[in-house]
């Protein structure tokens, strides 16, 4: 009579294979590393990961979390989606020490949206001047949202800038309106 084999491994071909498992696995990557490679539509789980992370973190460890960010963010093979990501976690944490990083955003239609989220809640005159400064870079709507964010921010110091835009022929539609109302909104915020 045949010996019956027993269909269950034993306990060194199980330690083995789970070690082969685990060896094809590879490494986790780092989510802060991985943020910076988001696509749109993309797993977003990594994201979530760190902006956790930045929502629990105390108002003291904020400064060293704006640090990471800015470097993520200057990073060369970071994606439009992650300059977005970390733009919106840089406003959650931003500070003047991120003017001179997201200042050059500004100007570039393809990240000015993620450079106004990050830089409009960061207080200060620096800000200020970054999105002024900005004006004659843009064109269409993105000009028009950054007319928008210098508003909102109440830069009454850039009434010139936008009365100019306002009456320049030369300006879309768009841009001439985004510049009255800013005008508008200027004149009543401060009344």
């Amino acid at each position: 009579m045949a010996e019956k084999k027993s269909s269950s491994p034993s306990p060194v071909d199980a330690a083995t294979r789970s070690a082969d498992r685990k060896s094809r696995a590879g490494e986790t990557p780092d989510p802060w590393e991985a943020c910076i490679k988001l696509e749109y539509g993309g797993d977003r789980s990594f994201a979530w990961s760190v902006r956790e992370q930045i929502i629990s973190t105390p108002p003291e460890g904020r400064a060293q979390v704006e640090e990471r960010l800015l470097k993520a963010l200057a990073q060369p093979g970071c994606t439009d989606a992650g300059r977005q990501f970390v733009g919106q976690m840089l406003a959650m944490v931003g500070s003047v020490k991120s003017v001179p990083a997201l200042a050059p955003l500004l100007r570039d239609p393809k990240s000015t949206e993620s450079a106004r989220y990050a830089l409009q809640p960061v207080a200060g005159p620096e800000a200020d001047a970054a999105f002024r400064e900005a004006l004659g870079s843009l064109t269409g709507a993105a000009k028009a949202g950054l007319i928008g964010s210098i508003a909102l921010r109440g830069d009454t110091t850039a009434r010139y800038a936008l009365a100019g835009i306002k009456d320049n022929p030369v300006e879309s539609a768009v841009v001439r309106e985004a510049a009255t109302r800013a005008l508008e909104y200027l004149a009543n915020a401060k009344a």
